[in-house]
């Protein structure tokens, strides 16, 4: 059987996703429960939704810069035999994870965004019509663009200069 590296259907990356974006939102709500409790109970501050926001994107940054730099899989990539490196083989270091991070984060608001439109708040905003059809549209260029590519990589994979790959099956 062949060891041949090939690169990560899109269907798996979004598979992967899902699990990556359960633990992500354990690991947030723990950090919450946490914040919250010592700032009210301890510090007795009031709530700061910038420093809230700051925390989660370092908790984010945490979770998947840790995996990334070491072993270059995630629980959601282990469990879908992939595998991100940079384009040379070698595994990402922690600048080039916090920028394939960023990154990842602003495609998933981007992807993310038509959902916001059933949230009171957000729906009344104006300009929102036309923000979420331009992520849209953003969104299924990005889609394309993986399709077609022939290294399958996302938008963030071409700003860290980053590759997911499917591990090969261990034979026996």
């Amino acid at each position: 059987m062949s060891n041949l590296i090939v690169p990560s259907p899109l269907w798996r990356r979004l598979f992967a996703s899902v699990y990556d974006g359960l633990v992500l939102l354990g690991l947030s709500m723990a950090t919450l429960l946490i914040e919250m409790l010592v700032r009210e109970n301890l510090l007795g501050l009031p709530k700061n939704m910038t420093w809230l926001q700051g925390l989660l994107f370092f908790v984010g940054l945490g979770f998947f810069g840790w995996f990334w730099v070491h072993g270059g899989q995630t629980l959601g990539m282990r469990a879908w035999r992939l595998q991100v490196r940079r384009l040379d083989g070698a595994p990402l270091r922690w600048p080039i994870a916090a920028v394939r991070y960023t990154v990842m984060l602003v495609t998933w608001l981007a992807v993310l965004m038509p959902s916001l439109l059933g949230i009171p708040r957000y729906a009344a905003m104006p300009g929102i019509d036309a923000a979420a059809l331009a992520c849209v549209l953003l969104s299924l260029a990005a889609a394309a663009l993986m399709l077609v590519e022939s290294r399958r990589r996302a938008p963030c994979d071409f700003a860290a200069g980053t590759e997911v790959v499917v591990i090969p099956k261990a034979v026996p």
